[in-house]
Parts: structure tokens; C-alpha cells; sequence
């Protein structure tokens, strides 16, 4: 009796692993996590969101209840990586964020990752979240993580609009970049712009990038670091004539990457036509 009680727990925790299973990965020494869909099956390709988180944050963050419930239910298995170690100084390293090149690498770390050990269509969709949206961007204009569809959620809209736009953000800018925390070298930051931009990059890139989809909510960080709806005006502007479709929506939220935003795109029918 007991051991037949036994055998019922052990396969209703496999069953319960195979639906909705939440893996903790740990990916060259940075730690990651995957959330496999309910539909998640080795049979065939299954869809894949990988999401960047933004400052201050960690790769556990997910999207609102609802939309997550959604991607889960509609198989699509959701996946994060810590890109940033420390938002605030004191500084141990030059991983702070804000687009550098070692955030981008680990975005590429989990993508060849879950490509290889997975069933997961070799396309994925990518969501930008605040700072994650610089690194979505990069991706975008690379060829290393083929991209289906790219969402961002209250994107930073140009590395050197938050620069410029907010002071009190340059030491862990300059962090990023290993630039000599006092200022003395910010003017390699021209430099960095014209590499590290999305905004720079799409603007001066020949290439047709995916379907691209921002999202916004208006608080502070907006209206004052971002440079408020006109910077996503403007941004808008460049890739209604670099990508296949693109769009600008709010669903008048009062945090600018509220996790309720990807709700809009549910809404909009958009993720279900990819199915």
C-alpha cells in the first residue's frame, strides 16, 4: 500500500515537472532559469521567449500574472539570465549592465544553450524590458540569436538619451564600459555609442530587422531619463523604414516597464499569430 502511495507521488511530481516545469540553470558561472511550457514536448520544435531584465533587476523577474499564464498555456517556454551583477557601487567588476558587450554575451550563452539541450525553434522572441531593451536592440542588429519577433517593454530608447537625459546614471555607465569612474575618460563614449546603440545601430544599419513592438508605460524614468514619448516617437520613426512591422502602444500604465504591458501584444493577437 505505502509503496503504491509512493509510486503515485513520484509520478505526479514528473507530471507535474513536465507541465509548466521551472529548471534552474546555471550557464558559464552565471545563473539563469527556464520555465517550460505545458505544451513542452520532445516531439517537435517548441517556441522559445527569452526576456532581459532591466536595472536593478533580477533574472527571476517574469511578466505580469496573466501574460505569463498565457505564454505557458500557448507553448511558450519563457527563459532568463542574470545580465546584470551590481546596479549600485561599490563595483567588484565591469558587469553593471546598460548594454555592454558581456550582457549581450550571456543573452548569447543561454540562447546556444537552450538551442542545443532543447527542443526549441532555433527563432525566438526576445523582450527588452527598461535597460534589457539596449541589449535587445544589439541582438536585433546582429546575426549570433536568430530572432522571430522582439518586444520591448518601456525600452531605454538610446543609450546616449539616458546619458545625456540623466546624470546620476554615468557611474555605472561608466562601469560598464571600464571607463575610469571620476569622468576623465567620457569622451570615449562616442565611441561606445556608435557600437553599442540600438538607436545608433538601426539608424545606420542596412539590414531588415525582425518585427519589432514597443511598449510603454509614463512615470519619471520616462518622461525624464528616457526623454518621454517623443524619444519613442522618434524611435518608432526609424523602424517603420528598418523593420518588417513595428508599432507603439501604452495601456496607460504608471511604471514605464510595467509587467502588465505584455499583456498588449497577447491582446493584439500577435504572439497567438505566430502559432
Amino acid at each position: 500500500m505505502m509503496k503504491n502511495i509512493f509510486t503515485l507521488i513520484i509520478l505526479l511530481l514528473i507530471f507535474s515537472c513536465k507541465n509548466n516545469q521551472e529548471i534552474k540553470l546555471n550557464i558559464k558561472e552565471v545563473p539563469a532559469i527556464l520555465y517550460l511550457s505545458k505544451k513542452y514536448t520532445e516531439k517537435h520544435n517548441n517556441n522559445l521567449v527569452i526576456y532581459i531584465h532591466g536595472n536593478n533587476q533580477k533574472y527571476t523577474k517574469k511578466t505580469s500574472d496573466k501574460s505569463f499564464k498565457w505564454l505557458m498555456d500557448n507553448d511558450y517556454s519563457f527563459a532568463s539570465i542574470q545580465i546584470q551583477d551590481k546596479a549600485l557601487p561599490p563595483y567588484d567588476n565591469n558587469n553593471s549592465g546598460w548594454g555592454n558587450d558581456e550582457a549581450y554575451n550571456r543573452i548569447l550563452n543561454l540562447y546556444q544553450f537552450l538551442i542545443k539541450e532543447y527542443k526549441f525553434n532555433d527563432e525566438v522572441i526576445i523582450i527588452g524590458a527598461s535597460m534589457g531593451g539596449l541589449t535587445m536592440g544589439q541582438i536585433l542588429l546582429r546575426d549570433d540569436i536568430k530572432v522571430k519577433l522582439a518586444i520591448g517593454m518601456g525600452p531605454v530608447p538610446s543609450l546616449k538619451t539616458i546619458w545625456e537625459n540623466a546624470p546620476e546614471r554615468r557611474i555605472p555607465i561608466r562601469n560598464s564600459y571600464s571607463l575610469k569612474l571620476d569622468g576623465s575618460e567620457d569622451f570615449k563614449m562616442d565611441s561606445i555609442f556608435k557600437k553599442n546603440d540600438w538607436k545608433y545601430l538601426i539608424e545606420n544599419s542596412n539590414k531588415r530587422i525582425k518585427p519589432t513592438y514597443l511598449y510603454y508605460g509614463k512615470d519619471d524614468v520616462f518622461e525624464k531619463d528616457f526623454g518621454g514619448l517623443q524619444e519613442y516617437i522618434n524611435l518608432e520613426n526609424i523602424l517603420k523604414t528598418k523593420s518588417e512591422k513595428t508599432n507603439l502602444k501604452t495601456n496607460n500604465s504608471k511604471t514605464h516597464a510595467d509587467p502588465t504591458l505584455l499583456e498588449i501584444p497577447i491582446n493584439d493577437k500577435i504572439l497567438k499569430a505566430l502559432n
